[in-house]
């Protein structure tokens, strides 16, 4: 069976991890950061699954995280995005020219994705006043590059979102999957993908250049 370690820091997550396909794999679970110091002591994985949101272990942080003070509360950000929210079709007017309804259209999606960002801040905010960052995820992800820089690393998140997504793939992550997002034979198909990988790096980055993305085709069963 391939070897499979998943790192959680949530001892129910990682139950039901196990309980789902803990008869595929000869599975390792690692409570975060409870059990860091078993992550490389065990025989390399043929695949590397973790949460994304999780707390930090002392080390060192994603140097792009934010670090900028926040002089606001948490209520008054709210506000502030939902107004945000409120103003886009204040003061909207009749229909005019269309030229003029393209204008506006493009400052109210402009309007919208402020607002969405303004959101995700302070969602972000709020995550990192429990404890919890993507930061976190992608700081634990790099660990694992440099120590096995060919294994494959999958991001199962319940909180991930499409900017997530983006920004681990982008760092280098094979996958990243929302929970619940799939059924329980679509994730496996995916770890099977994530596991053939590794012998087919090449050709995957050649798809991705083509602008085919290889994580949401037609993925073969377990």
């Amino acid at each position: 069976m391939r070897k499979l370690v998943f790192i959680d820091d949530d001892e129910d997550e990682l139950s039901g991890f196990v309980e789902k396909f803990g008869s595929h794999f000869d599975l390792t679970t690692i409570l975060w950061p409870d059990d860091r110091t078993r992550l490389f002591t065990s025989a390399k994985p043929d695949v590397v699954v973790s949460d994304l949101y999780i707390p930090d272990d002392g080390g060192d942080r994603d140097p792009r995280s934010d670090k900028t003070p926040h002089n606001t509360t948490a209520a008054e950000d709210a506000e502030s995005v939902a107004a945000s929210f409120s103003n886009l079709y204040k003061n909207d007017q009749p229909l005019g020219h269309p030229a003029a309804e393209i204008r506006r259209a493009k400052r109210r999606l402009q309007a919208a994705m402020k607002a969405l960002n303004a959101g995700r801040h302070l969602l972000d905010r709020q995550w990192s006043a429990l404890g919890q960052s993507p930061a976190f995820g992608l700081v634990l992800f790099q660990r694992v590059r440099s120590q096995w820089p060919q294994v494959p690393f999958v991001f199962y998140s319940r909180k991930i979102t499409p900017e997530d997504v983006i920004r681990v793939l982008q760092a280098g992550a094979f996958d990243a999957i929302r929970k619940g997002a799939l059924k329980d034979e679509e994730v496996l198909a995916r770890l099977a993908l994530a596991i053939r990988s590794r012998w087919s790096q090449e050709e995957l980055k050649r798809l991705r250049d083509h602008r085919l993305n290889v994580n949401v085709t037609t993925l073969p069963r377990v």
